[in-house]
């Protein structure tokens, strides 16, 4: 079972792949940092760094040898679909499907599909496209993937695409994406999308992530230091299918790796110190409000609630983390890049390699490894039809 991973950032939907038991060939990614970070945690996976508009599926399988792929799985870069960028002030206002350039790269993972023909695949995008110019976007993005090719070379896929909560997967943070699944058409299988196994009173809490996490000053911690895990449920649920991945390619147990924090200075600081969770520092005092955030932006000093799951972790984290507060007063900082990974459901032994601003960015962009892993056992339950359609066929010549 061979399975490509485009776009795949530092490797968090290969993480869930690899827990729910499906092996991760090759995966692409642009960012350096982030490809150092997939080998250090993933070294059976041929990682290539290379930008995939120039990169051909020819010279790929040149480079790995791979002539073929059973499953092809990504999330392309997402900035140009969504109002978040915009919010920030990192992205433009959506306009035409056009406009902004990393709308298109999507294509490329088309481009993948189409010459691997792969059984199945499996793309992860921002909400936002689903309804975007009135679905007219998904409905693209579908039918690139659906018809069957003129000439005949290229088998089209029926696919299916559903907002999924991750929340409901385990996954301590109110994050919303949509994924396209298709299964290709010649093999004629009907299939459906993953359930959620939480309902909203179980959902996991920002505590239930980080609260046994050892206290921390402004530029404060260390990359690995000894530590004894305070087990809870979501812990388990983060860790347990990581353990025995990590101890075949000897990893130690008994640290803890990457909880460090960033600077933070004394007026930033004292707002950390004084608001309340989710408080608005106009509801505090507008005269407060620093002048550059006095246009709308206040309430990017947000504190996180150990109580509620935390809001999207996104790569905008990699700035300066006002939106990311930690909820204890007395520590008035930002997460820790641990938090941050905690709260994106990566294991604890998943370490992080690069600046500070860098894991930031690659834990922000990443699809979250519990959500990653449900994804993962439901492509496996379809390859397992698939295998059963095959075996009925060959009986039955």
């Amino acid at each position: 079972m061979a399975i490509l991973d485009l776009f795949s950032g530092c490797g968090g939907l290969s993480e869930g792949f690899l827990q729910a038991g499906l092996e991760v060939a090759v995966s692409v990614e642009i960012d350096a940092k982030a490809c150092e970070t997939q080998r250090l945690n993933h070294p059976d996976t041929q990682v290539l760094q290379a930008d995939l508009t120039e990169l051909s599926p020819e010279e790929l399988t040149a480079r790995t040898g791979y002539e073929q792929f059973d499953v092809i799985i990504g999330g392309p870069p997402c900035q140009g679909f969504s109002l978040i960028g915009t919010r920030l002030g990192t992205g433009r206002a959506i306009g035409e499907f056009g406009e902004d350039p990393r709308n298109k790269l999507y294509r490329e993972f088309v481009k993948y599909v189409r010459h691997f023909q792969p059984r199945v695949f499996l793309m992860e995008n921002v909400p936002g496209l689903f309804s975007m110019h009135q679905g007219a976007v998904r409905e693209d993005i579908e039918r690139d993937f659906s018809f069957d090719h003129p000439d005949g070379e290229f088998r089209g896929y029926n696919v299916r695409a559903e907002i999924v909560r991750a929340v409901e997967f385990g996954v301590p943070q109110s994050r919303e994406r949509v994924i396209f699944i298709g299964v290709r058409n010649d093999i004629n299988l009907e299939f459906d999308f993953p359930e959620g196994i939480l309902a909203p009173e179980n959902y996991f809490t920002l505590g239930d992530a980080i609260s046994d996490l050892p206290p921390l000053g402004i530029r404060d911690g260390e990359h690995r230091v000894p530590f004894n895990y305070q087990e809870n449920e979501y812990l388990r649920l983060l860790n347990h299918n990581a353990w025995n991945i990590r101890r075949e390619n000897g990893y130690e147990d008994g640290y803890l790796y990457n909880h460090i924090s960033r600077f933070h200075n004394d007026r930033d600081r004292e707002l950390f110190s004084i608001l309340e969770p989710f408080q608005k520092l106009r509801e505090l005092d507008p005269d407060r409000i620093p002048i550059r955030l006095r246009n709308g932006f206040d309430d990017f000093y947000r504190k996180l609630d150990y109580g509620r799951p935390s809001p999207t972790i996104i790569a905008h984290l990699s700035k300066d983390g006002l939106a990311f507060i930690h909820p204890d007063g007395n520590q008035a900082r930002s997460i820790s890049v641990r938090e941050a990974a905690r709260l994106q459901s990566f294991p604890d032994n998943y370490v992080f390699v690069g600046p500070q601003s860098a894991m930031y960015r690659q834990i922000g962009n990443a699809v979250p490894p519990l959500l990653g892993y449900h994804l993962g056992l439901h492509v496996m339950g379809i390859l397992e039809r698939i295998q059963e359609l095959e075996e009925q066929l060959a009986l039955n010549l």
